[in-house]
Parts: structure tokens; C-alpha cells; sequence
């Protein structure tokens, strides 16, 4: 009777120790299909924001800088003649200091032209001017301040007729990461704002 205790026993023992392993395998897969369920949703979260970004066209980067904003503005225009293209930065020379980098790309259609034009330059409210600036492109591209001193920077337009444009910006050195809305495109016969 002792072998068959013996064997009884064993029996009874690589049951409960199947039960143990039963019950262990239940725990991890109920941990790893969590740990799955939050990775999807975190993988879910993250193809949403990137979804959003490319949709709005926005920002591209971390908003530190060197973060670009693309097409933040544009224009278009069907009507035929010359003119000049204002954009209207949110930066005021009597409130703000604050370094900028705008690119404006396009096509002049009626002249067969690209725009092409890159701005940089510093709203520098504390010593009252608008310093350190370059213009480099096509459209003869010209940086000022307007009389309601905000920063203004203007291309020559020789022929408006299907003039497509848009408007890009990077986030350089004491700048901000600017988005649609904050440049406002005014096309106007004056030279000046």
C-alpha cells in the first residue's frame, strides 16, 4: 500500500503544481495583455498627434528651436496688376524683443516667376529698432516697421494674377514658434504700412 500511497501522492502533487503553473500562466498573460492594451493605446496616442500635425500643417519639431511652422499663412490672388505683399508679423517693436526666420515660397504665374524670399531678423524693443535683419530672395523682399509698430515684410509684385504664396517659419534664437493666424498676408498698392 505504501507504492500506491507513494504513487497517489505524486499524482496529487503534479496536480496542485499543474494548478500552481495554471494559475502563474493566467497572471502573466493577464500582465502582458495589460502591458499590450497600454503600449497600443500610448502607439494609438502618439499616430493621433502625428496625424493632427500633418493635417494641420502646422509645427514640425519639438518647439524648441530650430521647430519650423509650415504654411501658416498664404495667399492668392486671380486678379491681374502689380502690387505689394505685406505680411504682418505679430512682433511690435514697442512691446516685443524677439528674433524672427520667415520663408515665403511661391509662383508669380502671369510673370513665370518663383517666389522664393527668406526673412530674418530682431524686434529689439530695448534699444527701439529693427536690427540684425537680411532679406534674401526674389520680389526685391524688404523688412520695416509699420506705423502701428508691428514688424512688416514686404515683396514687390509685379503681376498678381494666380500669385499663389505661403508662408513658413522657424523658431530661431529668442523667437517663438509662430502658427496660423499670427502673420496676417495684406496685399496693398502702398509701400508702406
Amino acid at each position: 500500500m505504501s507504492l500506491e500511497q507513494d504513487i497517489a501522492n505524486v499524482v496529487s502533487a503534479a496536480e496542485q503544481l499543474t494548478g500552481i503553473v495554471d494559475t502563474k500562466i493566467e497572471d502573466i498573460n493577464s500582465t502582458v495583455n495589460g502591458k499590450v492594451a497600454e503600449i497600443n493605446s500610448t502607439i494609438s496616442q502618439q499616430v493621433s498627434r502625428v496625424n493632427e500635425a500633418l493635417e494641420s500643417k502646422q509645427i514640425i519639431g519639438d518647439g524648441g528651436r530650430g521647430t519650423r511652422s509650415i504654411d501658416i499663412a498664404r495667399y492668392f490672388s486671380a486678379a491681374v496688376g502689380g502690387t505689394y505683399i505685406h505680411l504682418k508679423l505679430p512682433y511690435r517693436l514697442d512691446r516685443d524683443n524677439h528674433m524672427y526666420h520667415i520663408k515665403v515660397n511661391g509662383y508669380e504665374f502671369h510673370k513665370g516667376k518663383l517666389v522664393d524670399t527668406t526673412f530674418v531678423g530682431y524686434c529689439y524693443n530695448q534699444g527701439n529698432i529693427l536690427g540684425f535683419k537680411q532679406e534674401l530672395g526674389t520680389h526685391e523682399p524688404f523688412s520695416y516697421v509699420g506705423t502701428d509698430s508691428h514688424i512688416y515684410l514686404r515683396l514687390t509684385i509685379e503681376d498678381k494674377y494666380y500669385l499663389n504664396l505661403s508662408v513658413d517659419s522657424m523658431y530661431v534664437g529668442n523667437g517663438t514658434v509662430l502658427k496660423p493666424g499670427d502673420i496676417e498676408v495684406i496685399e496693398s498698392t502702398e509701400l508702406e504700412l
